[in-house]
């Protein structure tokens, strides 16, 4: 194999693996039925009320509570969830589109991770607190990895913008 054969990776479409094709797919609406789910589940009072102790305890959000309901403000995130997962899934159609519904995607997530730092409880005390994490720590955990998968649709949407092709991407390595 060559210096320039060992350097340069395929070209979309070249040599690629189905599986590779397939992954950034089930990633985005994977991410898209998520958000979707927790955006509808959010108008009912059950899921308006299991968020309102972060919500009231974050320095980011608790002040909404002074200015509309518990449910009023469930719904008013469930709305943005469920536009976050359309702006997502229609990447392929709107990439520019999709660019917003990243950067919703990646402010969620940016969101829920403070509450890991502002909301009583957490860690669980019973087992000697943090790192030791309480059922609310353990839920809001999966935001680390949520945010990386937001991120790097967004990265995708704006590559596609610049007509820089479709997941996966692969580069020439090689320095001419």
């Amino acid at each position: 194999m060559s210096q320039q054969e060992a350097t340069t990776m395929p070209t979309h479409g070249s040599g690629t693996s189905r599986t590779t094709g397939i992954a950034p797919l089930v990633a985005r609406y994977g991410l898209v039925v998520v958000l979707a789910w927790f955006g509808a589940m959010k108008f009912t009072s059950y899921e308006s009320h299991g968020i309102s102790h972060w919500v009231a305890n974050s320095p980011f959000l608790g002040w909404v509570y002074n200015m509309m309901s518990i449910d009023a403000f469930g719904r008013l995130n469930g709305s943005v969830e469920l536009i976050t997962a359309a702006l997502l899934a229609v990447k392929p159609w709107f990439p520019k589109a999709s660019v917003v519904g990243g950067a919703l995607a990646s402010l969620f997530f940016v969101t829920t991770l403070s509450f890991m730092i502002t909301t009583p409880g957490v860690g669980e005390a019973s087992a000697g607190g943090f790192p030791i994490l309480s059922a609310d720590g353990e839920f809001l955990m999966k935001d680390i990895a949520l945010i990386g998968l937001a991120l790097w649709l967004l990265a995708d949407a704006i590559d596609a913008t610049r007509g820089r092709g479709r997941s996966p991407q692969w580069t020439d390595t090689t320095r001419r």
